[in-house]
């Protein structure tokens, strides 16, 4: 491990000052567990800092930066250009400075300077010459990164060579690396650490919209997309976020909280029922997680190599736990002919970096090698690709969960959820339906947003960074648009289900409820007549009480049921006529037609 990495931390911690007073942080103990940032249970996020602090000194501030060049020169521009001041922090802790608050303990040293150096970046050099095959080349250390880059040569007479560096997750090491090998713009890197969708007021890692005319003169773009994860149960799941938790860049997986028990596997116990952990939570039903990935790309010249062209594709890391749903993304190489012999094996586990570099690797896909020359456009078209294949998979899965809601709303007894003693109402039960279309009524938006994006911005600018002239520009990736187009339209068709969905949903809970309430109310008059009933008999028994003779009881009893029964009568003949019975409105129907209507209204209610 270079030296260089740990140079940081070697200083002792400095507190956090503000405004000249130093302040202190509640760091919580040492837990093997650790807290997930962003979530209920890791609590207070503003132990770093929020945006308004512009002046505090964090404990991971260094001033020794003679090796450091492309820190110094992102604290130099964090003054000026205010969200890269969260770039600095990151690489100075050598992931989200959220982690800082375990990563501070002496026991943990060892993972922060691994995480510093974490390496993990395949290169592949394309040749000018059309038989020559590129080789991708595994960089799994900073050592060797350093060693790639310091090698990088191009000979004059020769044509300017054209390289690609994929990059799976960041780290210190590599930002420094990369960025001063090739003078990158430091918000490249800026827009990789983290993924949000909205911030708080008080937010250090916010970020400001970029002016449209700002992004057609970068050399950079970015393409936001959603990634889903089968997993068997809910231990699978929670395992799963606790290994995402442990990557450099923050991203995290969400419970999509659409689970259908009427299809979704079902963990039981020996008694039959679905298996709970201590607190009582439901742990034996599969999830499908879903993530927010960003994967960014930087395509300029390098300066040392006769100005060749050079891109950079930021990626994020795949989740190990649990599985791909259904069969992954769709495949859109062409298959292989009987000549050509079996393709070999996938791997078990697919990973979104392998694949974006077996693909890169296997370009281009359609035309034969000899007659095909490659050009800029294989820096970006792999990534292009990947990123429209799972927005067809994402788009085929929230089909299938609104096709099922709908489905429970037409037939909810039918798709009762399979447990035991599940005495739920059906207004209850399309309840619940509705609580699962509020997911979505969530995160199509969000989806809306990305594509748009990825068509207004992302595909314009790869044209325009990867075209050779300004004539060929209008042309390039016009293949992939029309798949971008489809998925846009899916997604608005989807939005609009939703909401119709929505309506007839809570339709159909307001009408279960007044059929409840119309039940109620019979029941309520069956307890009303049965006091009715009570009254009159009751008051004569407290009339006829007062006889201290008890002799004469005999005569009591007589007389009781003589006037009980005729006086219950007329008590129940008056309440018949006052509740407007069909026998009351046959009786009172001529004073009816000679006062008019508000007369029994009257009598009705009084």
């Amino acid at each position: 491990m270079p030296s260089e990495s740990a140079s940081i931390s070697t200083g002792p911690a400095r507190p956090i000052v503000s405004n000249g007073n130093p302040a202190t942080i509640d760091m919580p103990t040492q837990r093997q567990r650790r807290e997930i940032p962003h979530s209920a249970e890791y609590g207070e996020t503003y132990h770093i800092g929020t945006c308004y602090d512009e002046d505090t000194l964090k404990t991971w501030d260094t001033d020794d930066l003679r090796d450091k060049p492309y820190l110094a020169h992102v604290k130099a521009l964090s003054r000026t250009w205010r969200p890269l001041r969260h770039l600095a922090d990151f690489m100075q802790v050598g992931t989200s400075p959220l982690h800082w608050r375990y990563l501070h303990f002496p026991e943990n040293q060892t993972e922060l300077k691994d995480r510093r150096a974490k390496t993990n970046v395949t290169y592949i050099e394309y040749k000018p010459l059309k038989d020559s095959q590129p080789v991708p080349v595994t960089i799994d250390s900073a050592d060797k990164l350093k060693t790639t880059l310091a090698a990088l040569s191009h000979d004059p007479p020769g044509a300017p060579p054209l390289r690609l560096f994929i990059v799976e997750d960041l780290s210190t090491e590599v930002i420094e690396q990369l960025g001063s090998r090739f003078d990158v713009d430091p918000l490249f890197f800026r827009e990789q650490i983290e993924d949000n969708v909205w911030y708080n007021i008080r937010d250090p890692w916010a970020i400001a919209p970029s002016l449209t005319a700002s992004t057609k003169q970068r050399s950079w773009f970015r393409l936001r997309n959603m990634r889903l994860r089968y997993h068997k149960t809910g231990i699978s799941y929670e395992n799963g976020r606790q290994e995402v938790n442990k990557w450099n860049i923050l991203r995290r997986p969400d419970n999509d909280n659409n689970h259908w028990a009427h299809k979704d596997e079902v963990q039981r116990d020996a008694q039959g029922d679905v298996l709970k952990d201590n607190k009582g939570n439901l742990i034996g039903k599969s999830v499908v997680s879903i993530m927010r990935t960003r994967t960014t790309i930087w395509i300029g010249k390098d300066k040392q190599c006769g100005d060749g062209i050079v891109g950079i594709v930021l990626v994020d890391p795949t989740m190990e736990e649990g599985k791909p749903l259904w069969h992954d993304r769709t495949n859109w190489l062409p298959t292989t002919s009987m000549g050509q012999g079996a393709p070999p094996l996938p791997t078990s586990d697919r990973s979104w970096y392998k694949d974006i570099v077996r693909t890169t690797a296997a370009f281009p896909w359609f035309e034969a090698e000899l007659v095909h020359e490659i050009g800029p456009q294989v820096l970006a078209y792999p990534t292009l690709y990947t990123v429209c294949a799972e927005w067809l998979i994402v788009c085929d899965y929230v089909k299938t969960r609104v096709s099922q809601i709908e489905w429970e709303v037409e037939l909810p007894e039918v798709f009762r959820e399979k447990e035991k003693n599940d005495l739920r109402s059906k207004s209850e039960l399309i309840a619940d339906s509705l609580k699962r279309l509020h997911t979505w009524r969530r995160h199509i938006p969000v989806f809306r947003d990305m594509v748009t994006e990825a068509l207004q911005q992302a595909l314009p600018a790869a044209a325009r960074l990867t075209s050779v002239s300004a004539a060929t520009e209008p042309k390039a990736f016009e293949d992939i648009r029309p798949d971008f187009d489809r998925i846009l339209d899916n997604i608005k068709e989807l939005q609009d289900r939703i909401d119709r969905l929505t309506a007839i949903v809570t339709s159909e809970i307001n009408i279960e409820d007044t059929k409840q309430s119309i039940e109620d109310n019979h029941n309520l008059a069956r307890l009303t007549w049965l006091a009715t009933i009570f009254i009159p008999l009751s008051f004569v028994s407290a009339f006829f009480s007062m006889n201290e003779s008890v002799s004469a009881l005999k005569y009591t009893y007589g007389w009781f049921f003589l006037t009980a029964i005729p006086f219950t009568g007329i008590c129940l003949a008056v309440a018949q006529l006052a509740g407007g019975g069909a026998w009351g409105r046959k009786t009172m129907g001529k004073e009816i037609k000679k006062q008019g209507s508000s007369f029994y209204s009257k009598v009705k209610f009084k």
